[in-house]
């Protein structure tokens, strides 16, 4: 049961005379098991709520409404999504590769179905049974994110240390029989479910199309923070090239729209990235997948649009090793608009991590600190460096801490179009 924390004024739920105090039992006669069962039931037309009052009297209410009305109730923490914790010892898990004392949410790991339909995480359905599967069906969570990484069981049993993630082609197929989209990543381990495996793991992939609407290649990102763990390696010039190959080469056979590599494949393989147009409606954009072009399309039709200014200025941008070519090239674009500033940028290496971290999301105020020195008054950073809706980086330290200990002003870029933007405001300001 979960009781109501509030009532909407002028909502379905007030019209019904529902208040403080009271418990939603269920819907339809069966209990109600955390939010996602009232957020579903919350845009449907018919139901039955079933209710226990403040009084302690047992109702049941025939809801007759349209979608897009709402009860407007607030439910207190007891169906709140709680995590659901990983039971897979994967050997290339990127918290177990992390310093100490960071924050403690970043060692949590969750492997929750739920949070990867609200949230857009990555899951490997190892905690998902029947049950489960036909909950996800009944409330249709389309989409969801899967991470499969191989079809070969044994493979993708010694990649992630459980067999019951093995079955994730069962499940997915279950899933895509009954209507469900589901976008996936394969985190690709060399000389693990590269080459052969990979080619097999996007067949079978490829089979559930359209309902497996994408898939990313990624390659395994390792820190300096893997003693006792299984021995892996990165990916180095020629084999990311090959890797870049035999995605494309699949992803053309089957129409162009269906899988990609990363970006920092390659920025890796120092490849020309992949023009903005291949990447489609850039479903594993958040995966690092067309990012760099999607930045860079957005950077140009911004820069096309803006007012020029022949104001000098400088302006230190903050930016990790992978990025720092292509923030270059974009920099000498901004002299037709703006010929008098000047952009220092900072491409910091990844000590904190380890050096063959390069992506700028990942850069913390610890390196910064120690490798950037006489800043402009003003800086930017792009937001991927900070935690989702705050201004703390990895690291712990807060915007205003390094403001504080690089003496500048820093502003946050949200993308192509924010950072022209910042740089048009910023040459007014100075």
């Amino acid at each position: 049961m979960a009781k109501i924390i509030a009532v909407d004024k002028g909502s379905i739920g007030e019209e019904l005379g529902l208040e403080i105090g009271d418990e939603l039992v269920g819907f339809n006669g069966e209990a109600i098991v955390d939010v996602l069962d009232y957020v579903y039931y919350d845009s449907q037309e018919f139901f039955t709520l079933n209710l226990k009052t403040k009084q302690g009297e047992a109702v049941d209410i025939e809801i007759e409404k349209e979608e897009i009305e709402t009860l407007g109730l607030t439910l207190d923490e007891s169906v709140q999504l709680e995590p659901i914790r990983c039971k897979n010892k994967c050997v290339f898990c990127f918290v177990d590769q992390l310093p100490k004392g960071m924050r403690e949410t970043l060692y949590v790991k969750d492997d929750d179905y739920r949070l990867s339909f609200v949230s857009g995480n990555y899951v490997t359905l190892s905690n998902v049974g029947q049950k489960e599967l036909d909950r996800i069906v009944k409330l249709h969570l389309s989409p969801l994110y899967v991470s499969v990484h191989a079809f070969d069981k044994q493979v993708k049993t010694k990649l992630v240390a459980n067999p019951e993630a093995a079955k994730v082609f069962d499940k997915i197929k279950f899933l895509a029989d009954n209507g469900i989209v589901m976008h996936t990543q394969i985190v690709l381990c060399k000389n693990l479910n590269d080459k052969d495996v990979l080619n097999d793991t996007l067949n079978e992939l490829y089979k559930l199309y359209p309902q497996v609407k994408s898939t990313a290649v990624i390659p395994v990102g390792l820190t300096c923070h893997r003693q006792g763990l299984y021995p892996l390696e990165t990916f180095d010039s020629q084999s990311a090239s090959e890797v870049i190959d035999q995605v494309e080469k699949f992803n053309t056979s089957v129409g162009g729209d269906f899988c990609w590599c990363s970006d920092e494949f390659y920025i890796k393989a120092q490849r020309k990235l992949l023009d903005y147009s291949a990447y489609g409606d850039f479903w594993q954009i958040e995966n690092g997948v067309g990012l760099c072009a999607e930045f860079v399309n957005s950077f140009d039709c911004a820069l096309a649009n803006v007012k020029g200014s022949d104001k000098a200025a400088e302006i230190a941008v903050i930016t990790g090793q992978s990025f720092k070519g292509i923030l270059a090239e974009l920099c000498q674009k901004l002299k037709v608009k703006f010929p008098n500033v000047t952009v220092r940028i900072c491409d910091i290496y990844n000590d904190f991590f380890g050096r063959t971290i390069t992506v700028s999301g990942l850069v913390t105020p610890t390196d910064i600190i120690k490798q950037v020195d006489s800043m402009p008054k003003y800086t930017i950073i792009p937001s991927t460096m900070l935690r989702e809706f705050t201004d703390t980086f990895l690291d712990g330290y807060t915007v205003p801490q390094l403001e504080t200990a690089i003496n500048t002003n820093i502003m946050i870029s949200h993308g192509g179009e924010s950072f022209v933007k910042l740089i048009s405001q910023l040459t007014d300001m100075i």
